[in-house]
């Protein structure tokens, strides 16, 4: 049997998928509508067993799509979040522009699409701007492969810095994970940036400062934003459910299922605890 598992952190979003056992056995950045921070998203995809028709392709392995199509995490109808396989002018992550341009998201009026650009010249980590342009398409400063993003500064501002776009941790440079989304206005695409590695905890101690709980990831369990639906109740991702409990599809669909130790305590008392991919020790009670 396969599972989803998916986490939001407020600031963080982590999605991944966790097979169990055989059954046999924010603040608005430049062009932004808003933005996420603190996991190595894995989108699943076509082929997965128990896969959310939500996720229709797989965003780190960039799998189930066609050609000139890339998978990115989305926004749905109905307030869902899933992934989905999009047509553009290029390729954000491969950067498969001419010499001396770059892939990047341009926004005109309100449409935001991937465009060739002239490649700006700010480099990873320092202060971007918005290209000017007068009245016509906007884009960011960043060097090729980079995107400018806001990010909540010590003294309380906000300052906007070039961080590197990609579709999985392997991609990021400098100890940092590809686990910062982006919602950017005028596209349902929801990109992805490498962000500050999460911080690591125990989903049974529940160590984590509040108003963070902790909740499985692809990189170990971390600390996210907590949520508050009940077990059985619909969700799209971790942290929407109550400390303690992750969003797993049982086959019906992705709900909040609580956490357990396989064959240990806790245990399920309802249901088999099935292990969750890359969280040794934890598993999730399916029904």
């Amino acid at each position: 049997m396969r599972a989803w598992l998916a986490v939001l952190t407020g600031t963080l979003f982590l999605a991944l998928v966790t097979p169990g056992c055989d059954d046999d056995d924010k603040q608005p950045g430049p062009g932004q509508g808003d933005s996420g921070v603190p996991g190595d998203p894995d989108g699943g995809g076509a082929g997965d067993g128990g896969v959310s028709p939500d996720f229709a392709c797989n965003v780190a392995r960039q799998e189930g799509c066609g050609t000139g199509q890339s998978c990115h995490f989305a926004d749905l109808s109905g307030g869902k979040t899933g992934s989905r396989c999009f047509a553009a002018a290029c390729d954000v992550v491969l950067q498969n522009c001419a010499q001396g341009q770059r892939c990047t998201y341009v926004s005109t009026g309100a449409v935001t699409e991937r465009r060739c650009v002239e490649a700006g010249t700010v480099a990873e980590g320092a202060r971007c701007t918005l290209s000017p342009t007068d009245g016509g398409p906007e884009f960011d400063t960043c060097a090729a492969g980079l995107f400018c993003k806001d990010e909540r500064q010590d003294d309380g501002g906000v300052g906007f810095f070039c961080r590197k776009l990609c579709h999985t941790s392997s991609q990021c440079t400098d100890s940092r994970e590809c686990n910062t989304v982006l919602r950017l206005a005028g596209t349902s695409e929801l990109p992805l940036l490498c962000g500050p590695r999460s911080q690591p905890c125990d989903p049974f101690a529940q160590g984590c400062a509040a108003p963070l709980s902790c909740y499985p990831s692809s990189s170990g369990p971390v600390c996210a934003g907590s949520g508050t639906r009940a077990t059985g109740e619909a969700c799209d991702f971790s942290n929407q459910c109550a400390p303690g409990s992750a969003c797993v599809n049982t086959g019906q669909g992705l709900n909040c299922r609580p956490l357990c130790r396989p064959s240990s305590s806790p245990a399920c008392t309802t249901g088999t605890c099935r292990p969750l991919n890359d969280n040794p020790g934890v598993g999730a009670c399916i029904p």
